[in-house]
């Protein structure tokens, strides 16, 4: 308790610009959770639809869930990331790897915010879609998703190209696949031990 209480100390500076960093990025969920209303009204059409029609549904009500979430968390980072910056306030590409960390608190919240970022997409793509349940595929996928939006940012000079937000990114969708891992496993466990307790109910 004593190293935490030390940490928060030395670095309570930083931690409160991330803080407040983060809070500033909820305003634009807004446009997110429009989209993703959208995606539910279809979804309960859809359930309606196979009631009606008595049809067994192909989509749960957990995937439901999963991609409402990211749909939400998907707008919000292209809203941050291409609509709240003016097209032509930046422009240049720094390829030298952990350059960006920097001495100032500014320069260091950035680059942990950048990890912060991609923390939920490496928790919602396997939790909407089976094929990203493999972390290769994942992981690449995060590697892709980060460079089209320096890319993007580039062309556009939303943004310095820097490839320390690529390697930053990555690493939070890595983080972030690995918590879904620990959280899956731990569901699996619970529901086959329930499974065992029902059963064993039902044997006496």
């Amino acid at each position: 308790m004593k190293m935490i209480s030390e940490f928060f100390t030395e670095n309570e500076e930083l931690i409160s610009q991330i803080v407040s960093d983060i809070q500033g990025m909820t305003v634009y969920m807004n446009l997110g959770i429009g989209i993703a209303l959208c995606y539910g009204v279809i979804f309960v059409l859809y359930v309606l639809v196979c009631k009606f029609l008595k049809k067994e549904r192909k989509l749960s009500t957990g995937h439901a869930i999963s991609v409402f979430a990211l749909l939400i968390y998907v707008s919000a980072i292209l809203f941050i990331v291409f609509m709240s910056r003016e097209p032509g306030q930046y422009n240049g590409v720094n390829l030298h790897l952990l350059s960006s960390w920097g001495i100032t608190t500014t320069r260091k919240a950035l680059f942990i915010e950048n990890i912060i970022m991609f923390i939920p997409m490496g928790m919602l793509l396997p939790a909407a879609f089976k094929i990203f349940r493999n972390p290769l595929i994942c992981i690449v996928s995060c590697v892709i998703m980060s460079s089209l939006i320096e890319h993007t940012q580039f062309l556009f000079k939303l943004g310095f190209a820097e490839i320390d937000d690529v390697v930053t990114n990555t690493l939070g969708g890595a983080i972030g696949w690995i918590i879904w891992g620990f959280l899956y496993a731990f569901v699996l466990f619970f529901h086959k031990s329930w499974l065992h307790v029902i059963a064993a109910v039902k044997d006496k």
